[in-house]
C-alpha cells in the first residue's frame, strides 16, 4: 500500500476515525497551516523524518498501524521515517533522548517553549510506537522511496 501524503506540504497523513467514516489528517505532532490534500505518495517520495521532521530520511522503521495515544480518533499508518540522528537514537534503545530530541525540534518549528505537556504525550506516543515496531530499522537505498 503505497503512502498518503499531502499535496500541499508532502508530509504523510495519518486517518482519522468518526461517526461520519474515515478521513485523512496531518500528524498530531504536525501544526499546519492548510487542509490536508490527500494524494498517494509518488515513486522515489522519502518523505520527512517522524521524529524531528528533518527532510533527510535515512531509514524506516517498520510499524504496525495503531491508535494515537491521547487521540483516540487518530490512527497512526504505516512505517515511520527516521534521520540518521534518530535512527541511531533507535537503534541505541535511547526513547529517552529521542522524546527530548523530537520535541525540542517541534517547538523550534512553532516557535513555542518546550512544556511537559509535550513530552508526556510524545513519551506515549512513542510508547505506542515502540509496541507496534514489526523489525529493525530498514536502511534507504539512495534512490529509493519508503512506503510510509
Amino acid at each position: 500500500m503505497k503512502s498518503i501524503i499531502c499535496g500541499t506540504c508532502s508530509r504523510a497523513l495519518d486517518t482519522f476515525s468518526d461517526a461520519s467514516g474515515d478521513r485523512y489528517v496531518h500528524p498530531a505532532h504536525f501544526t499546519a497551516d492548510h487542509e490536508p490534500a490527500p494524494i498517494e505518495a509518488p515513486d522515489g517520495w522519502r518523505g520527512h523524518c517522524d521524529f524531528c521532521f528533518s527532510d533527510k530520511p535515512v531509514a524506516v522503521l517498520p510499524t504496525n498501524d495503531f491508535i494515537v495515544p491521547h487521540m483516540p480518533d487518530h490512527l497512526s499508518r504505516g512505517d515511520w521515517s527516521a534521520c540518521g540522528m534518530c535512527a541511531m537514537l533507535i537503534e541505541a534503545g535511547r526513547w529517552e533522548r529521542l522524546v527530548k530530541r523530537a520535541v525540542r525540534k517541534s517547538a523550534d518549528i512553532h516557535g513555542v517553549p518546550v512544556d511537559v505537556a509535550m513530552l508526556i504525550v510524545t513519551t506515549a506516543m512513542y510508547e505506542a510506537l515502540r509496541e507496534n515496531i514489526r523489525g529493525p530499522l530498514l536502511p534507504l537505498a539512495e534512490e529509493a522511496g519508503t512506503d510510509g
